[in-house]
């Protein structure tokens, strides 16, 4: 017999300024950016990781070294990186957050970037 279970999972999300903090702190962590080239993007958070959001859930096992994981994408209304960090947590990975401000609040406060 089919049955329906409800599961509810809630997000931890960091801001702009927790993020400088973690990046001038030198802290263990890995910062995920989701959007890669996509949509002719050409930046990424200086220090970020790129990994295409299809491709992070398969490639888990390069993040479990670090103590945090932060999961971005282009703003605050795209929901990639909080599919990702969700897709993690159900796999049971520890210390997923997301940065929801995204690469567009990042660049608008002339933080640092780099190339794709």
């Amino acid at each position: 017999m089919a049955y329906k279970k409800d599961l509810t999972l809630t997000l931890d999300c960091i801001d702009k300024e927790e993020l400088l903090e973690r990046i001038n702190g030198k802290a263990n962590f890995v910062l995920v950016d989701t959007i890669g080239a996509y949509d002719g993007n050409r930046y990424r958070i200086r220090g970020s990781r790129t990994i295409a959001y299809p491709e992070v859930i398969d490639r888990r096992k390069e993040l479990l070294p670090y103590g945090e994981i932060i999961i971005y994408c282009k703003h605050k209304d795209c929901v990639a990186s909080k599919k990702v960090a969700l897709g993690l947590k159900l796999l049971n990975i520890p210390n997923v957050k997301v940065y929801e401000g995204g690469l567009d609040e990042w660049m608008a406060h002339d933080l640092p970037v780099e190339e794709v």
